[in-house]
């Protein structure tokens, strides 16, 4: 006994080869072009972070987030900025170096920076390190602190500008370690 065999018609067969293709094309016209969402209103953006030496850490993020009102929490250079009254949200950085910012031409950022000496720095050669951002043209527009300075150990410093060209610009510390150490950095990645 034979089993018997099934044929698709040809009028199914065809059918499916343009449905097929049909799908193609919308995919591929879809996807032609990646898809771009709004960047919506500009954020201020809030980065507290430690600076040491490159090899215990560098500059480092402990928390990132997003300004929900329009005034600065208050800030002394002992005690760094008060959450008393603050109104914020955390968000996640989009990279996993803890170095890199993700911002938006429009976008405000404030660093709270907190200076630490190096564990296995003895004798001192330095009191502090040195903070800046390079940045030739002039991208930013600072509204609060000065752009260069020095973040001294147990110390806390501050600045807040406002981002006008998009780019990778990076921020870095100034103070040359004569004991041979590299240079602390992080990017902002403006898009």
């Amino acid at each position: 006994m034979q089993v018997p065999r099934r044929h698709l018609p040809v009028v199914g067969l065809l059918g499916l080869i343009v449905i097929a293709a049909a799908g193609g094309t919308v995919y591929y016209y879809q996807f032609l072009t990646p898809h771009q969402s709004g960047r919506g209103p500009p954020s201020h953006r809030l980065i507290f972070m430690t600076a040491i030496v490159e090899e215990e850490g560098g500059f480092k993020f402990y928390d990132t987030a997003y300004l929900n009102q329009t005034s600065l929490p208050s800030f002394n250079t002992t005690a760094g900025p008060s959450f008393a009254g603050l109104k914020y949200q955390n968000y996640k950085p989009s990279s996993t170096d803890n170095r890199t910012i993700d911002a938006n031409v429009g976008d405000s950022i404030t660093f709270y920076i907190e200076g630490f000496n190096a564990t296995h720095t003895t004798p001192l050669f330095s009191t502090h390190h040195g903070f800046t951002i390079d940045i030739m043209p002039q991208p930013v527009t600072v509204t609060n602190g000065q752009l260069g300075g020095n973040i001294f150990f147990n110390s806390w410093y501050t600045v807040t500008f406002t981002v006008n060209a998009a780019g990778l610009y990076e921020y870095r510390c100034t103070v040359f370690c004569s004991n041979g150490h590299t240079q602390m950095f992080g990017n902002i990645v403006v898009t």
